[in-house]
């Protein structure tokens, strides 16, 4: 479910979660340890020598299998496509009069309340992706540590303070003894960053803007993002492009858009249009110009 290809994806889920920034803050982390620049996973991994003896070590201090006891114990997440099954349901009864008595309208609020944060995903497509995708050539103990700390960053105040410790200080520590190493954006860059640091002011006019024009191009949208994801396989772009997918989770934290407002369109029209410029040179103007219409309509022409 969960991949770089459908960055998009993940993010959508993540903007609408409470604890979603954190979560893309370990993923960010991730992408940055295991750069493919040569120079750069080598000085990336290489501030994890410290913890060479993780599996041997810490995989065996039964504090570390509790704490994932409790993590196995949070309560699953409500999926949309469960969630999109008891709406049609619904609409059935209601368009075919077996529910007379109005008593499905009443039932239909919460489960559309629901769609608002039910998500694609969760914590085990969140780890498969970390371990297969983002760190996929990275020695165990990383994956380890980085697993660790994308359950706590997941589970945040659903697990208790030592749990969210145990698992979150070791990659903690690594990490902040990098080497700094810009997020990797190329080859648009300062584009993409232009882009973020925008939608960390983003107005709530704006982000109503956002809706109705990612509203007006809806139909086209799907097959849109699609073809400029699959660009960014083909050109060997997925990292600067989910890079720019978990930022803008973040980002969308910092200037307060709610979970409604991403799921009714602020996030896909952020989201595509950070896509269309990490691949621009390589769509037709008609992909380019659906994907960065919202975007333009709401904050202007991009340069």
């Amino acid at each position: 479910m969960y991949s770089l290809v459908n960055a998009s994806t993940v993010g959508f889920d993540l903007a609408r979660l409470p604890t979603g920034a954190a979560v893309a803050t370990v993923l960010l982390e991730a992408l940055a340890v295991q750069s493919p620049a040569p120079r750069s996973r080598t000085v990336g991994l290489h501030a994890f020598a410290a913890f060479a003896t993780f599996d041997s070590v810490l995989a065996a201090d039964p504090r570390r299998a509790a704490a994932w006891l409790e993590v196995s114990a949070l309560a699953p997440p409500r999926r949309l496509d469960d969630a999109l099954s008891v709406v049609g349901q619904l609409l059935d009864d209601v368009a075919s009069a077996v529910d007379p008595s109005g008593s499905a309208n009443r039932q239909l609020e919460p489960v559309l309340r629901d769609l608002t944060t039910a998500s694609f995903g969760g914590l085990e497509d969140l780890l498969r992706m970390i371990r297969v995708d983002i760190l996929d050539e990275s020695p165990a103990h990383v994956v380890a540590l980085a697993s660790d700390a994308l359950a706590a960053a997941y589970g945040g105040q659903r697990l208790s303070d030592e749990v969210r410790s145990l698992l979150t200080v070791p990659w903690v520590a690594a990490t902040r003894s990098l080497t700094p190493i810009p997020a990797d954006l190329e080859p648009f860059t300062d584009e993409l960053r232009a882009i973020l640091d925008r939608v960390a002011t983003l107005t709530d006019a704006e982000a109503k803007v956002l809706v109705d024009g990612a509203a007006s191009v809806e139909a086209d949208w799907s097959a849109r993002m699609h073809a400029a994801a699959w660009a960014g396989y083909l050109s060997g772009r997925l990292r600067p492009a989910a890079t720019a997918q978990f930022q803008a989770v973040r980002a969308l934290r910092a200037c307060g858009v709610d979970a409604a407002s991403a799921a009714r369109g602020v996030w896909n029209a952020i989201s595509g249009c950070l896509q269309a410029v990490a691949v621009h040179d390589l769509l037709d103007e008609v992909t380019y110009g659906v994907l960065v219409a919202p975007w333009e309509t709401a904050v202007g022409i991009l340069g």
